[in-house]
């Protein structure tokens, strides 16, 4: 599993690098999470976890609807990480629509807002490969700062849901705050 999934991200990153020479519209991001929580509900009891902080890599195409408003899609493959008080990890591979707005007056700071939907898919680390699993609904909100026409800072609150269990599958629901660096193609 773990080299399908490297070998997912590679091929991601060079369809991202090859595809953003014609769109003009690429964005690659590396993404730091501080930390997150973890929540999941098993026979009844909702459980809440704290998770250490991750690191993740994404690639977006936007196309202008007009000055104000871009609309596309998107990945992000986060690298694994660890639930604090367990010897277990996890990741998300989110695909994703996006729409980004210039912030209103912002003519000379160049900032916009973000919004992102779809769906992602949940890894285990090697520690709970037994377990049933599957992906989920994925969202996240954000506003970032574009400097020197290349470059991005971002901040994003996002949520990744799955299934996780044994027998019957339980929610399995991560949030997080992500600080992203992004250069445009």
């Amino acid at each position: 599993m773990k080299k399908t999934s490297i070998l997912l991200v590679l091929a991601l990153l060079l369809l991202n690098i090859s595809g953003s020479t014609v769109l003009a519209k690429g964005t690659l991001k590396l993404g730091m999470e501080p930390g997150g929580d973890l929540s999941t509900n098993i026979s009844g009891y909702m459980l809440g976890y704290g998770v250490d902080k991750g690191f993740s890599v994404a690639g977006e195409y936007l196309f202008d609807l007009n000055d104000q408003v871009e609309l596309g899609g998107g990945f992000e493959y986060q690298f694994n990480r660890r639930v604090k008080g367990l010897d277990t990890g996890f990741s998300f591979i989110p695909l994703y629509g996006t729409l980004k707005i210039k912030a209103p007056l912002s003519e000379g700071f160049n900032s916009y807002f973000t919004g992102k939907i779809g769906y992602n898919y949940l890894t285990l680390s090697e520690s709970v490969q037994n377990w049933d699993y599957g992906g989920g609904f994925f969202y996240g909100l954000g506003a970032g700062l574009v400097l020197n026409e290349r470059y991005a800072v971002e901040v994003e609150y996002a949520v990744n849901q799955a299934e996780l269990g044994y027998i019957l599958k339980q929610p399995f629901n991560y949030s997080k705050i992500r600080l992203a660096v992004g250069y445009k193609f």
